[in-house]
């Protein structure tokens, strides 16, 4: 297979909202062909550029033959990439952006050169946390945002309702604190009737006595998953017994990085569903292992991606060339004109991601929507 030999890098950013800014990296080969992958990752994005640019300074003009050998070529160690965030989204980017070249390389899709057959579409759920971002939160703004999901043909929505529960609280004071949460997804299961999958995300608020008293409450609303009630970063033994104890499945992993991270937190019954997210966790073909591990032990996997077109796309091709995969996340409603960043446009229809025939990724930014709506560096 021809070697990849990186020569540069191009960055572009777009403000969605006040509280979300999309970045994407462009990778140029010493042929000028480019491939894009997203860096998104809130505050942490200007030092994950810094950091990927560095990166590819320090290859450029090395024949690569596969992305495994990056890590040997920069000299990082696994233990760096597991407990440094910015280093491990940079790594990721890298890693997917070499998968991309070796997919055009050999004029295939990527779903093709992850092992998978070429898919006309794969499954969305509904994440509607990101367009309730800011003054929109009443159990009101929750239903009605999964009510134009579903008006939209979407089958599962996914929320984040606790936002006033911290789990230093005191364990009164976080049962108490819950209650808002619970009537936002009491208010959407309300809305929207029984025949819709509710999943909720609690971004790590709870602790080892609360989760299982909130658990209770979801279940009884047809809640059909329990994502990251504590960090499995930090607390996967803690993770493990709340398992023991509840009914629901337990999603997470959404900051991991490498297979061992997801199979130590399976090994441990912490997690019913891995969550990849293809920026942080080693990239596609690094979630393609994930899940292949998961699917060995009878667990179950779905990629993480509040995110922007690119990993969305990135993300989709990856669900394609996962057999068993459950449906990918989709953050809907932050903005209009985002189906338009992409050439040919995104195209999200009836609860399915449309998938664009090409080689590689099959679609490229469009570069008048980022000079207009954009900054390039």
């Amino acid at each position: 297979m021809k070697p990849v030999i990186l020569e540069s890098i191009r960055f572009s950013s777009i403000d969605v909202t006040t509280r979300t800014t999309w970045v994407f990296a462009e990778i140029f080969d010493a042929d000028g062909i480019n491939e894009v992958v997203e860096i998104t990752s809130g505050n942490n994005s200007n030092a994950v550029a810094k950091t990927i640019r560095e990166m590819v300074n320090k290859i450029k003009g090395l024949s690569i033959s596969g992305e495994s050998e990056l890590q040997s070529f920069l000299t990082i160690t696994t233990k760096a990439l597991e407990t440094d965030t910015v280093l491990a989204t940079a790594m990721s980017a890298l890693r997917t952006s070499v998968s991309c070249f070796q997919a055009r390389y050999e004029s295939i899709s990527l779903t093709e050169h992850l092992g998978g057959t070429v898919k006309d579409k794969v499954p969305l759920y509904a994440n509607i946390n990101r367009s309730l971002l800011g003054d929109n939160r009443s159990p009101t703004h929750f239903a009605k945002a999964a009510e134009k999901a579903v008006d939209n043909g979407f089958t599962t929505i996914k929320c984040a309702p606790f936002d006033e529960v911290t789990s230093d609280m005191k364990l009164g004071d976080i049962i108490d604190a819950s209650k808002t949460g619970l009537a936002r997804v009491r208010s959407i299961r309300l809305s929207v009737g029984n025949q819709i999958n509710i999943l909720v995300d609690c971004h790590s608020r709870f602790t080892l006595e609360t989760a299982p008293q909130i658990c209770a409450e979801l279940a009884s609303l047809d809640v059909k998953w329990f994502e990251e009630p504590v960090a499995p970063e930090t607390k996967s033994l803690e993770l493990s017994k709340i398992a023991s104890v509840i009914d629901l499945p337990i999603a997470g992993g959404e900051s991991g990085y490498g297979t061992s991270f997801f199979d130590n937190l399976l090994d441990k019954n912490s997690l019913e569903i891995i969550m990849p997210d293809i920026k942080f966790c080693g990239g596609v073909s690094e979630a393609i292992k994930a899940s292949l591990s998961a699917s060995q032990k009878g667990k179950r996997f779905s990629l993480h991606n509040p995110s922007g077109p690119v990993s969305q796309l990135l993300s989709a091709h990856v669900t394609a060339a996962v057999s068993d995969s459950m449906p990918l996340e989709h953050a809907v409603d932050e903005t209009d004109w985002r189906a338009d960043i992409m050439s040919p446009a995104e195209e999200i229809r009836d609860g399915f991601f449309w998938i664009p025939r090409g080689h590689s990724i099959g679609s490229v930014l469009n570069q008048k929507i980022i000079q207009n709506k954009g900054v390039q560096w």
